[in-house]
């Protein structure tokens, strides 16, 4: 199917409207990310709270995806032209690469600020499970004294070697 110069030029707009989304979900994303590493870094880590920022995340990354299906789909009908044409669209060429580079830049930012908040997760998990293993030890400690104090737990203690 032969694309008129309209349609083509719709659908590079497209293009060019959908990286500029995907940018701001990334940017949204990135947000999102650094509030992350703000909960994990607090005193009293929220476990609510951060999950809400994953379920967050989890939606726009889903937006994402749907972003780069479509933007995947439109440029099949325009690629050709872009290659053949390049002199008649640069100015639109140009904006694309502009935006691909600001993409992939806050792409990258987010990957760092991402395995930091990784390690520094594992850090407060394995933190908090200890304390919850002396927690659990604590508390089996405090039982077994008071069954030892009410009788409830037979001691060895008064059994005596009674040879004279």
């Amino acid at each position: 199917m032969e694309l008129n110069n309209n349609a083509k030029k719709t659908y590079i707009q497209i293009l060019i409207d959908t990286l500029e989304k995907k940018f701001n979900i990334l940017d949204e994303i990135l947000q999102i990310t650094t509030r992350q590493q703000n909960l994990i870094d607090e005193k009293n880590f929220d476990e609510d709270e951060f999950m809400n920022t994953i379920s967050l995340k989890e939606k726009l990354i889903n937006n994402l995806s749907e972003l780069d299906h479509g933007f995947e789909l439109v440029y099949e009908h325009v690629r050709e032209e872009l290659k053949e044409n390049s002199d008649i669209y640069k100015s639109e060429i140009t904006s694309l690469k502009e935006l691909v580079r600001k993409i992939t830049d806050l792409s990258i930012s987010l990957q760092a600020l991402e395995k930091r908040n990784k390690t520094n997760l594992e850090a407060v998990l394995s933190k908090k499970r200890k304390e919850i293993g002396k927690a659990r030890l604590s508390n089996e400690t405090v039982a077994n004294y008071y069954k030892t104090m009410t009788g409830l737990q037979s001691s060895n203690a008064y059994f005596y070697d009674k040879k004279n």
